[in-house]
């Protein structure tokens, strides 16, 4: 973005060419009276005219300092001290410099200071400036060059404006758009994976209750109980997926709260195992679960608790083939922390979408995922509810290795043996 110089700045050039070359600042205007009836003005002497200009310089609301051909401080304003924190004495200091411009930022604007041709300029430049505080603040520059009498460069005018809040507000409108953009994405995901997921069993639901509405097999029961079964089926598959999405609609509106009591975790482990071990065994997969031989108990949703692990086993036993093995683990950590782990032996998460799991939607682009559907919300419901009860989770995965989920709870959840008897 370019910056026009202002008429301050303007008036600086003035100054500096008057100091070197001895020209007036404010020279006389020819006035259409008559000498006659012209009444005689005092003009400004030079104290006058170097008390105006430094106090348009001072009081300009900008940092302005000058350099010599060589890159030498010669000059800085008020402004420059103010939003530095440094004294004139200390910005002479080149060691001052690299407290206020850090990094590669301190090169590159060296840079534009020092054996810089005349036709370089105009130079405009965005940096950080740390104050003396170590408050960081952004500023927009505009640099100038006077000229000697032989054309080449004789000093360096720079002008630089506050934009931090300028520049916060543009950082925060970019975010907001990304994060619109990403919601809009996940949306047309969602509706596009959703056309999928809820036709299908409304489909089988819709196609088997009418062959058995019309008979179409006379009084052949054991087909007609084949189909209810399949209507069974399907309907508990399209209740599953209505729950996932009300239930992350819940979370993201903050309006899910946590019904708490002492849980014992052997319980949680084992119901949630019982409930998958179908899925697994027609899918040839073993389920085996490490309990410690102490029972550990802790307050919590017993129902959010028993999701999450529910979920996390349901997706280690959807991406792990025939053969496979899956796990699930309870233990605590040295520090007191509650942890449950799912392992598999499955296909594994590629690095690139690590990040993206716990998004809701978020699917990964495997036949499994095409084959067996689902909403993409189980990793992100499974995230915000142990972030109600305190805790976090973490992946760790390799492809063609296999997944570890680990989902954390802080140690003042645990509840004592003894208490919970």
């Amino acid at each position: 973005m370019t910056v026009d110089l202002t008429q301050s700045t303007r008036r600086l050039g003035l100054w500096q060419r008057f100091r070197t070359v001895g020209v007036p600042l404010f020279p006389s205007r020819e006035r259409a009276v008559s000498r006659a009836t012209a009444k005689p003005r005092a003009r400004p002497g030079v104290n006058q005219q170097d008390a105006l200009v430094n106090l348009i310089i001072d009081h300009v609301d900008a940092a302005i300092t000058v350099y010599d051909a060589d890159g030498n401080l010669i000059r800085v304003n008020k402004g420059a001290e103010r939003i530095s924190g440094f004294s004139y004495a200390e910005l002479r200091n080149p060691a001052t410099w690299r407290h206020i411009i850090p990094g590669d930022d301190h090169r590159r604007v060296m840079a534009i200071l020092a054996h810089r041709r005349l036709e370089d300029f105009p130079i405009v430049n965005v940096n950080p400036w740390v104050h003396k505080d170590g408050t960081r603040r952004q500023l927009r520059w505009s640099n100038a060059a006077l000229p000697d009498a032989e054309g080449n460069v004789a000093m360096v005018v720079c002008i630089g404006f506050d934009i931090t809040d300028e520049h916060q507000l543009e950082m925060t409108l970019t975010k907001a758009k990304n994060e619109a953009e990403q919601a809009n994405r996940a949306k047309s995901e969602f509706l596009a994976n959703m056309s999928h997921e809820l036709r299908t069993p409304l489909n089988a639901i819709l196609g088997f209750s009418q062959v058995i509405r019309d008979r179409h097999f006379g009084d052949d029961l054991a087909r007609y109980s084949e189909y209810a079964a399949n209507i069974h089926d399907s309907g508990e598959m399209l209740l599953a997926l209505i729950s996932d999405i009300l239930e992350m609609s819940k979370l993201e509106a903050g309006k899910l709260k946590l019904s708490e009591e002492i849980v014992d975790l052997a319980q949680v482990v084992e119901s949630c195992r019982t409930m998958v071990a179908g899925r697994a065994q027609d899918g040839g997969i073993a389920i085996t679960s490490l309990l410690p031989s102490s029972p550990i108990r802790l307050r919590g949703d017993q129902r959010a608790l028993k999701q999450i692990l529910l979920n996390l086993l349901s997706n280690a036993v959807k991406f792990t083939p025939s053969s496979g093995r899956v796990s699930v683990s309870v233990g605590t950590t040295d520090g007191g922390e509650i942890q449950m782990a799912v392992a598999d032996t499955g296909i594994g998460i590629k690095p690139s979408a690590l990040p993206k799991v716990f998004r809701p939607f978020f699917q990964i682009d495997h036949a499994a995922t095409r084959a067996k559907g689902g909403t993409g919300l189980g990793l992100a419901i499974s995230k915000h509810l142990a972030e109600l009860h305190g805790g976090a989770i973490a992946i760790d995965s390799t492809p063609g290795i296999g997944t570890t989920v680990t989902v954390t709870l802080p140690a003042e959840r645990a509840v004592d043996q003894d208490r919970a008897g």
